[in-house]
């Protein structure tokens, strides 16, 4: 029997820190091919909380070394001695500083194949980010959109050429939706039991997730419901100014923040209803899960979520910026039990055929032998 060596994969990322960009490396190397490649991640800041659960399974997690002060303007040196140490022949990249120090990286030690992922943002950059990156996309086998919008963008403000791109949907691992989850239990471990209906969130805490405009559509739902709570799951940079918010709007007792979490599955047992109202996004990995979870679903028609979610089919979408259409959003769901039904049931069936961690993988196993799925 003929035995072929496993092609040797290094998937590129700012961090292991609970986030959509970092699930999808997660869910990369746990559904990835073992016996055709051999994958490793290196992080170019730091570590994070999903460190443990890819060496759980024996995926080789690699640090940069850090400069001690200052900007380390040439740390594409260290990616390329890693690479070349490590014989590196496909590279995969996430997002903007690991696109530019691990192409470069990838440039010096001849590693073969080069695969981008952006995994959406705000457009237009910075000049000096996008001319980098148009410049990075000549020397890539393919840049990855995870949404039609992010293709389009990447097309119109950074002037890369339209067949070196191909959107790759994000994928959600099926397995963490097999196991049966008791909600009441789940209920009473948080001391929530009685509370109706539970809204939920789990995002990082910025900005641009637009939670501020959630906050005004629970202090206005709680006219309707006096037992509502909204669940955020999730830290970051906006959490002291969403709980000042909070108190503001006199609904500390309506909402609940749970941290940053690794039983999300279990806590989207929960939900009445998933809430995502952001101001931006990519492919949000967190609405993916909403649906292989079979939550019904009211986000904001941003981005790419209009790619995953179709206003009145498999949820309801509303305008950013608006308090009152997320809570009317969100009444109408609470009172028609039929359509909660229908939402659950398809965004189940979209998830299992387009949305499954398998699928994505495969894609991206296709692209690092430089094939075109």
């Amino acid at each position: 029997m003929l035995y072929v060596k496993p092609i040797r994969v290094m998937q590129i990322t700012h961090d292991l820190a609970i986030g959509g960009l970092q699930q999808v490396v997660v869910n990369i190397c746990r559904n990835i091919n073992r016996d055709r490649f051999s994958v490793s991640v290196l992080c170019l800041r730091a570590g994070g909380e999903l460190v443990s659960e890819l060496e759980e399974i024996g995926i080789p997690v690699l640090m940069l070394p850090q400069k001690r002060y200052g900007t380390d303007y040439f740390s594409f040196l260290k990616v390329a001695s890693i690479l070349r140490r490590e014989k590196t022949e496909v590279i995969h990249t996430h997002n903007k500083q690991p696109f530019i120090d691990g192409t470069l990286g990838g440039i010096i030690a001849r590693s073969r194949t080069i695969v981008h992922t952006d995994h959406g943002r705000i457009f237009p950059d910075k000049r000096r980010y996008a001319f980098a990156e148009w410049v990075m996309s000549h020397f890539v086998y393919r840049i990855a959109s995870v949404s039609n919008k992010t293709r389009e963008d990447l097309i119109r403000y950074e002037k890369i050429r339209r067949k070196k791109i191909i959107t790759v949907p994000n994928g959600v691992d099926e397995r963490l939706f097999e196991t049966c989850t008791d909600p009441e239990a789940k209920k009473r471990e948080l001391g929530i039991s009685g509370r109706y209906p539970i809204l939920g969130i789990g995002a990082r805490l910025v900005k641009e997730k637009g939670i501020d405009y959630l906050l005004g559509a629970v202090s206005e739902l709680r006219k309707h419901y006096p037992g509502i709570l909204l669940i955020i799951a999730g830290t970051g940079p906006y959490e002291d100014t969403l709980k000042n918010g909070a108190s503001e709007l006199e609904i500390t007792d309506h909402v609940a923040f749970v941290g940053a979490r690794m039983d999300m599955p279990e806590l989207l047992s929960v939900f009445d209803v998933y809430v995502l109202p952001s101001l931006s996004e990519g492919m949000p990995l967190a609405l993916l899960e909403a649906m292989a979870a079979g939550c019904p679903i009211v986000a904001t028609n941003v981005g790419g979520v209009p790619d995953i979610i179709t206003d009145g089919y498999n949820g309801t979408l509303v305008e950013p910026r608006d308090s009152y259409a997320l809570a009317k959003a969100i009444l109408d769901i609470m009172r028609d039990d039929e359509q909660r039904e229908r939402f659950r049931e398809r965004s189940r069936f979209l998830y299992e055929q387009h949305y499954s961690a398998t699928a994505m993988t495969k894609i991206y196993e296709s692209l690092y032998l430089r094939g075109n799925p």
